[in-house]
């Protein structure tokens, strides 16, 4: 009785349990169906017991049920089969059931349905296939890593990369395994472990090379993977091939700075430079502008080609002697600005002399290389270098008004001829008193810019005499007080010719007192020593002895060393005693 009840009791169990339940024996003869196995599959217990199991399961699974049976009766394992009934995913665990001695008395399986489960699993792997086929067309290098730095992840790209590389298993491998240069590899590490460590993406450059061993730039990314719970599972990295990309940049940063004729930085990158180097560290700041001689001269006659020689002859001796200590700008049509780091007056001063010299020793087709050259220094941050460079172009102005081949020095030339065509004699004059006062300028060790400055006044000091009458320049006695202060008004005339030019305006101030002495007594404004301008000075005593040694129109010469004497006797009075000092001991060494 108790054994009829525990088999009631072991149906019941077997009907209520939520999945289909089947059990045969060892012969294969079903011996148990439960309810929801007869629901599930339209077969009663009563038309199934007794039967071998492929008359009562579907033909098309009997084989892999047969299989599966024989498995679990061999291994005593529970086997699990998965399959499709009625257009639904089943899963089938079956076991077998063994007596107390261990010996298998029959086989049993249960039937669930995964029909959701499996849904959702195609459902997910559709979408893994679909985000694999995405990375895949992505032509950019992904890779995914877990927590301690090893590959569990790439799309195509990587791989062919790779491949190409002779790296053809990567997964579960870390950097060091995959690159031949192990200080990158650990470099790529240490990134990752940063990366996890602060949760925070990173982006960087980096060279590497490709399959063939060139260099190629990439651009990447490292982004932390990390869960609902705030945990990092990994890192995921995208790395793109950038070189090209690099390359037209820098042809682009090349050609916005460049200018394409000479090779020189342009007028935008300046603006750039003097930026960059507002700097104390690079005080003091030496600025050169120079203005190409003759370029108007040689597009007007022999065309704009040889011009753009011309300016490329001119450029590469800038860029030949400055690019080492300093910068070369294109500033303008025939103008140039040199930026001198570090660089003070006397710096400045010698790269003229090697540029000059440059320019002298190479050889050009049709016409001498020539430059006018300027100079000033930036000695402090607050100095504004637009006002040096300001300074630098009245130095090129007096400079281009020395050369023969610039338009400024014929406008002054023709001017010198008008005068000249007055009275013979004042061409050579004006050229004696260029030699005497570049030749006393430099025993004084003036500056470069300020020899230049006076030539000039040497060279025009007396242009005024263009607006005085013949009759009194060319007078054969002496001059009435009347025609005499006539005479004097030359000074205030050349005065007012020159300083039409504002660029020329210490050069006019100069002309304008070149007849001042020493103590005061001198015209038109009487000044006296150091507040008479220093070319001045200068001009008044070589003027002075060339036109002792001179045969006059009014008198004979005298000899050099009466000249002497004389010069002697006024220093202090008509003349500054140390230039008088100075101008004699060249005389002396030189003419005497």
């Amino acid at each position: 009785m108790q054994q009829v009840d525990m088999l009631k009791t072991y149906k019941l169990f077997l009907n209520n349990l939520p999945w289909p339940v089947w059990i045969e024996g060892i012969d294969s003869k079903i011996l148990y169906l439960n309810k929801h196995y007869e629901d599930k599959f339209k077969i009663k217990l009563e038309e199934a017991i007794g039967k071998y199991s492929e008359e009562v399961f579907l033909p098309e699974k009997v084989n892999i049920y047969n299989k599966n049976v024989k498995e679990c009766l061999q291994s005593s394992n529970v086997c699990v089969v998965e399959g499709i009934v009625n257009g639904s995913f089943i899963e089938c665990y079956i076991f077998p059931i063994k007596d107390d001695n261990g010996h298998n008395k029959a086989v049993a399986g249960i039937v669930m349905d995964i029909n959701d489960r499996k849904e959702r699993e195609i459902y997910i792997e559709n979408q893994k296939n679909i985000l694999r086929t995405i990375i895949d067309a992505v032509p950019e290098s992904i890779f995914y890593k877990d927590t301690e730095s090893r590959f569990i992840g790439y799309n195509k790209k990587f791989r062919e990369f790779y491949n190409k590389k002779g790296v053809t298993d990567i997964i579960g491998k870390s950097d060091i395994e995959i690159y031949d240069d192990k200080e990158t590899a650990v470099k790529f590490i240490e990134l990752d472990k940063k990366i996890i460590s602060t949760k925070k993406a990173k982006y960087y450059e980096d060279k590497v090379k490709d399959e063939n061993g060139e260099e190629r730039i990439e651009e990447n990314i490292k982004i932390p993977v990390i869960n609902d719970d705030g945990e990092v599972w990994g890192v995921v990295g995208l790395s793109r091939d950038i070189t090209e990309r690099k390359n037209m940049e820098e042809k682009l940063r090349y050609l916005s700075q460049t200018d394409i004729l000479t090779g020189t930085y342009n007028r935008y990158s300046f603006e750039e430079k003097i930026k960059e180097l507002n700097y104390e560290k690079y005080l003091p700041l030496g600025i050169i502008m120079g203005d190409v001689n003759g370029l108007k001269l040689v597009n007007d006659t022999l065309g704009h080609l040889e011009g753009d020689k011309l300016l490329k002859n001119i450029s590469n001796i800038l860029k030949h002697i400055c690019d080492l200590q300093g910068y070369v700008f294109r500033w303008g049509g025939d103008e140039f600005i040199i930026l001198l780091p570090n660089s003070g007056q006397s710096k400045c001063e010698a790269v003229i002399r090697d540029i000059r010299r440059k320019c002298e020793e190479t050889e050009s087709d049709f016409i001498q290389l020539s430059i006018a050259l300027g100079e000033s220094v930036k000695y402090d941050l607050k100095d504004d270098i637009y006002n040096c460079i300001k300074k630098v172009e009245e130095k090129v102005y007096r400079q281009k008004l020395l050369d023969k081949k610039s338009i400024k020095s014929s406008i002054m030339e023709s001017l010198r001829k008008s005068l000249e065509e007055k009275n013979m004699e004042t061409n050579e004059h004006a050229e004696r008193v260029q030699k005497y006062a570049l030749a006393l300028g430099e025993k004084m060790k003036l500056k470069i810019s300020d020899l230049d400055e006076l030539i000039l006044v040497a060279s025009l000091h007396d242009i005024g005499k263009i607006g005085i009458n013949e009759e009194i320049l060319l007078k054969p006695g002496k001059l009435t007080d009347e025609e005499f202060e006539i005479m004097k008004t030359h000074t205030e005339i050349g005065y007012r010719i020159i300083n039409a030019s504002s660029e020329l305006g210490n050069v006019a101030k100069s002309v304008l007192t070149h007849h001042e002495k020493w103590d005061g007594s001198g015209y038109p404004l009487g000044l006296k020593g150091e507040e008479i301008p220093l070319m001045a000075r200068i001009i008044n005593v070589v003027d002075s002895y060339d036109i002792m040694t001179r045969d006059k129109i009014y008198r004979k010469a005298i000899d050099k060393k009466k000249a002497i004497s004389e010069l002697k006797k006024h220093a202090g009075k008509q003349f500054d005693p140390e230039i008088v000092r100075h101008f004699i001991e060249y005389i002396e060494d030189n003419e005497v």
